[in-house]
């Protein structure tokens, strides 16, 4: 007989400011100020790299772990996710993955989303997720 559990599992993630992104992605330090500012945090949060971090894991590009919460954020904001904003939100999982030691790779790859098609592949040589040393049972 199998008795379920619940383990609480705890992992650090480096988290950029908008200044931060700014000075890695000039270009989109405004918009991450301004008008994608929610744009901005929903895909900079921890959520969205673990989300990221499995779907490199499994072989997709990482912007396929957040397509779906990009989408509905631009349309919380009453609007359809533009070419701009896709582009932003592969710059701001860039700045996410390479700032948690993963790199690019050079290879694109499909993203499963309707509102998608390629993105970036990126890969980490130490890549372990959840850090389940951490894992405590609750």
């Amino acid at each position: 007989m199998f008795l379920m559990r619940t383990v609480k599992i705890e992992y650090e993630v480096v988290i950029m400011s908008e200044d931060e992104f700014g000075k890695r992605f000039p270009q989109y330090k405004g918009y991450a100020l301004g008008d994608g500012k929610t744009l901005f945090e929903q895909v900079m949060a921890p959520e969205s790299y673990v989300a990221a971090a499995i779907a490199t894991k499994i072989g997709l590009p990482a912007v396929a772990g957040v397509a779906d919460e990009a989408v509905d954020e631009c349309h919380r904001l009453g609007r359809e996710i533009s070419p701009f904003d896709k582009q932003f939100v592969g710059a701001v999982i860039c700045a996410l993955m390479e700032s948690n030691g993963f790199h690019k790779t050079g290879k694109k790859k499909a993203i499963p989303h309707k509102a998608f098609s390629k993105g970036e592949f990126y890969s980490h040589t130490d890549f372990k997720l959840p850090p389940l040393p951490n894992a405590v049972e609750v």
